[in-house]
């Protein structure tokens, strides 16, 4: 999860929201929370706010 809140440049607050609400996938491997790449790029590259652009993709 740090590695995700780093790369978004979010807080951690807001990771773990993302991923309490699955909006980011994650597995939970005893205490710790990890997020796939995969789920990781798919929340990047899809446009979750409704917005009209996306800087992301071309």
């Amino acid at each position: 999860m740090q590695e995700a809140k780093d790369l978004l440049r979010v807080s951690y607050r807001t990771i773990h929201r993302l991923v309490s609400n699955n909006t980011i996938p994650s597995v939970k491997v005893g205490r710790v929370i990890r997020i796939p790449q995969s789920g990781l790029k798919r929340f990047i590259f899809n446009d979750t706010s409704r917005g009209s652009d996306n800087d992301y993709q071309q």
